[in-house]
């Protein structure tokens, strides 16, 4: 055994301890510990390594795997990846000095890197294993031989190791925690997974959020409306499948990929993407979103995907005014863009991304799968706006499998108006304090 003549710890992520090895031949690698508390167990390390292996394969930057174990039950007492050391950069520390047209190089590579992830065909929906990592009464789903790459017979997909599959024990709840072979499926999955935890878990609370409270006449919310809003979510989850293979196709994407996570060179080029953990094979339709560090919604020139200017007079504002606008600038920029890039280079996400009708449906699952904290109002809301948009989801003359009185419609829609300017006002409290959601 070649021991390194160096051993640090190098961080202390969200999830992972993380380690550098200097060896004395001048090679580095890298080791992630998971936390105690760090979910899934075994499957998550599993899943990770199996997804890295396999992408790898596909062409997609990713850092090579030396050794690794899903399990604590070794010298170390913990489990592990031990990795290559991705040369480079993290992008995160070079994205704000960089000039336009390296920004845009950049911008240009994550799309190319995103057409070989939405090009690799898969047969259902889930998340990645090694075949011989899954027991014999596990579902699972080989990948077929046209999915590319030389050892593609080791791989196949299996339960998701998306985060809130296992939160809060719902791991060990008796619904479909995938593989999926159809949308239909996963749309029923999640809404049963949430149903089935408040009916073994649920108890009356106040809303996690303070600021609700006062909302719900600050008293104790009960988790029963929460139950009769997901059952009407599982009404309508059927419909909301898209017409269509094309965008019902099982789609892997990584699950954060922000500057953080990438590495690049000195002239540019993208070394590595790492932190795969928590990825998931999802259908295309709930896939398709921009990255969240490269969006720039709630901005009119952005959502309409005009091309972006600096505002007339930018020179003669203030110092502080110019950096604004500045920011802003380069947030269009930025956007139109990504988009710009994606409708030549990878176009079944833009397709998916471009149509309205399918931002209403992932804004649905989306809500459906959150863990309920209290808050009666939001899945019920989101049901609301996709029965005002029905005619765009479901062919005409097809009627909505729901509906609500007109005195329903108004409180619901109230109490969400509500409960979205508390969002807002906590946003620009963290903003100014320069925290993030966690605090």
């Amino acid at each position: 055994m070649i021991l390194p003549t160096l051993f640090t710890k190098i961080a202390e992520g969200g999830s992972f301890r993380v380690f550098e090895a200097n060896f004395r031949d001048g090679s580095r690698a890298i080791a992630r510990l998971p936390y105690p508390c760090t979910i899934p167990r075994g499957y998550g390390i599993a899943s990770e390594v199996a997804t890295m292996e396999f992408l790898r394969s596909q062409g997609v930057p990713i850092p090579r795997v030396f050794d690794w174990d899903s399990s604590a039950s070794n010298e170390i007492g913990s489990e592990y990846i031990v990795m290559e050391r991705v040369p480079g950069r993290e992008l995160s520390k070079t994205w704000q000095t960089m000039t336009f047209k390296e920004r845009m190089a950049v911008v240009e590579k994550i799309v190319n890197v995103e057409r070989i992830l939405f090009g690799v065909q898969l047969p259902a929906s889930g998340s990645l294993y090694f075949k011989d990592f899954l027991g014999a009464d596990e579902k699972s789903v080989d990948i077929p031989d046209d999915a590319g790459g030389t050892s593609r017979a080791k791989f196949c997909v299996g339960p998701s190791t998306e985060y809130l599959w296992w939160y809060q024990n719902r791991h060990a709840l008796a619904v479909n925690h995938g593989p999926w072979r159809s949308s239909t499926e996963l749309l029923t999955a999640i809404g049963e997974r949430e149903t089935e935890w408040l009916y073994k878990f649920g108890e009356k609370r106040y809303p996690r959020e303070p600021l609700y409270r006062e909302f719900y006449g600050r008293k104790l919310v009960d988790p029963q409306d929460q139950i009769k809003h997901l059952a009407d979510y599982l009404k309508v989850a059927p419909h909301l499948v898209p017409n269509g293979e094309e965008l019902n196709a099982p789609t892997i994407h990584h699950p954060d990929l922000s500057p953080s996570n990438i590495f690049i060179s000195e002239t540019g080029n993208i070394n590595g993407i790492i932190d795969w953990q928590h990825t998931a094979i999802l259908p295309i339709f709930l896939q398709a979103k921009i990255p969240k560090h490269f969006q720039n919604y709630g901005d009119d020139d952005s959502e309409n995907f005009r091309r972006p200017r600096l505002a007339e007079g930018v020179d003669a504002m203030s110092e502080s005014d110019k950096e604004v606008e500045m920011e802003l600038y380069r947030r269009r920029q930025v956007h139109y863009f990504y988009l710009g890039y994606t409708s030549s280079r990878n176009k079944p996400h833009f397709h998916a991304m471009g149509k309205h009708n399918l931002v209403l449906r992932n804004q649905l699952y989306d809500t459906a799968s959150r863990p309920w904290e209290g808050d009666n109002t939001s899945l019920q809301a989101q049901l609301i706006r996709t029965l005002e948009h029905w005619p765009e989801i479901r062919a005409a003359g097809e009627a909505p499998p729901i509906q609500y009185s007109e005195a329903e419609l108004r409180q619901c829609l109230e109490r969400d108006a509500k409960q979205k300017d508390a969002d807002e006002q906590m946003q620009q409290i963290r903003e100014a304090i320069g925290v993030n959601i966690e605090g």
